[in-house]
């Protein structure tokens, strides 16, 4: 083949290339280049979108419904959310507010002026006694102010110097004697807030202000006691009680607010919010509080979730789910 033959050749090869129309803006995209999808899902080998692994359903509402509904949506992210022990105590005497009263001479009870459950005054006068040595009478007084909540004592017995015969206790302030167990016994400091519950939803909150330098062979737990206003003198000592313990106070880099917790075929879930679409994802759960819950994994800071009201997605997802089984 001479030069003249193949340049002609060459020549006619480039001519049919072009007649196909192919340019390098032709070509396929790279998996790079291709646009990409939403973080909440993942391509399937065949080329099918499926959710994400934590995803166990969603719902997809019409604008009417999402305002009927009057869902609220929160972003996930950080907060601090005080870490709580749970504990079990009882209501006990504060015995620095308690006064046992004793005649100061033996001798005949000739008058008794107050009975159990009388509000005394510091310096009122409880009883009057004939000393058995001068013959004279003289008066018992109170000697703090508060409740009668003892009396041994009554009109012409003898009453004697060595043993009280009235017990006067100011319950405007109450102990809560809790039990914390070894696990737990580096957690519980003095000065920590402790909340306390009691009668029916009714609280109150005290510091613990005492911790026993030993345990109770019994129970095998150690005594932190919480000093406690009782103004209305709900909390009567000898009743059982709970308390919450604020131990610590914990920086969850993902926390959501509790009403979002949802629990759908036992798993916890939170839904997530994409226009008028809402997923239920599966989350681990950490720490929470009265406010905010930690999340460990299912969902990701920057997430918006429905907040309040996300019941009733629970409820369109069940229906979703009875429909498609049918």
């Amino acid at each position: 083949m001479n030069k003249r033959v193949f340049l002609l050749i060459a020549f006619v090869g480039l001519l049919a290339l072009a007649g196909t129309g192919v340019s390098a803006a032709d070509q396929p995209q790279t998996k790079q280049e291709r646009s990409p999808r939403s973080k909440d899902r993942i391509e399937a080998p065949d080329g099918i979108v499926k959710p994400k692994a934590n995803e166990i359903g969603r719902v997809e509402l019409s604008e009417k419904k999402i305002q009927n509904a009057n869902l609220e949506v929160e972003t996930a992210g950080p907060a601090k959310i005080g870490a709580t022990l749970e504990l079990t105590g009882k209501i006990a005497l504060n015995e620095d507010a308690v006064a046992n009263v004793s005649p100061r001479y033996t001798g005949v009870v000739k008058a008794v002026y107050k009975r159990l459950g009388d509000q005394v005054q510091k310096g009122e006068a409880l009883a009057t006694i004939e000393s058995s040595e001068s013959l004279r009478e003289y008066q018992v007084n109170s000697e703090i102010s508060g409740m009668v909540i003892k009396k041994e004592v009554t009109i012409g017995e003898v009453a004697r110097d060595e043993k009280p015969i009235f017990t006067v206790a100011n319950l405007s302030t109450v102990w809560v004697d809790f039990s914390v167990f070894p696990q737990d016994f580096e957690r519980v400091k003095p000065g920590q807030l402790v909340e306390i519950a009691y009668a029916d939803h009714l609280s109150a909150r005290g510091k613990i202000s005492y911790i026993a330098p030993v345990g109770s062979e019994n129970t095998q737990s150690m005594l932190a006691r919480a000093i406690v206003q009782n103004p209305d003198g709900l909390l009567l000592p000898g009743l059982f009680v709970t308390g919450k313990l604020f131990v610590e106070e914990i920086d969850a880099p993902v926390a959501v607010l509790a009403s979002a917790i949802q629990n759908v075929d036992g798993k916890t879930v939170v839904f997530v919010a994409d226009g008028a679409t809402f997923q239920a994802r599966q989350v681990e759960l950490g720490s929470r509080d009265n406010s905010y819950v930690q999340v460990l994994s299912g969902l990701s800071a920057g997430n918006r979730y429905v907040a309040a009201n996300s019941f009733l997605l629970k409820a369109e997802l069940g229906k979703n789910e009875a429909q498609e089984s049918d």
